[in-house]
């Protein structure tokens, strides 16, 4: 017998980290519960998603995963999010 586990995310957490992956250009995330009210594997997992569709780069060392934006994830972001061209994750500006 197999048993198989499906996640279900809701959108209002999925909108969520994309939100913050826009923002900030890279999440890292640790295999840990996180104070915003969902399991750190449910981010993970979205975000794995994101990785296999060749939207983020995902890099793993000592239990930490770094996801980072690429250019078709931004303009993909851009798309799901509604927002205009001229904003940019903050990896993409300069001080």
């Amino acid at each position: 017998i197999s048993i198989t586990f499906q996640m279900i995310i809701t959108q209002k957490k999925k909108l969520s980290v994309y939100t913050e992956l826009f923002k900030d250009g890279v999440i890292v995330v640790k295999n840990t519960k996180n104070k915003s009210g969902f399991d750190n594997l449910e981010k993970i997992k979205l975000l794995k998603g994101l990785a296999s569709k060749g939207i983020v780069y995902e890099n793993y060392s000592w239990k930490y995963h770094y996801f980072t934006l690429n250019v078709n994830g931004i303009e993909y972001l851009r798309r799901t999010l509604n927002l205009p061209n001229n904003i940019v994750p903050s990896t993409y500006t300069r001080l």
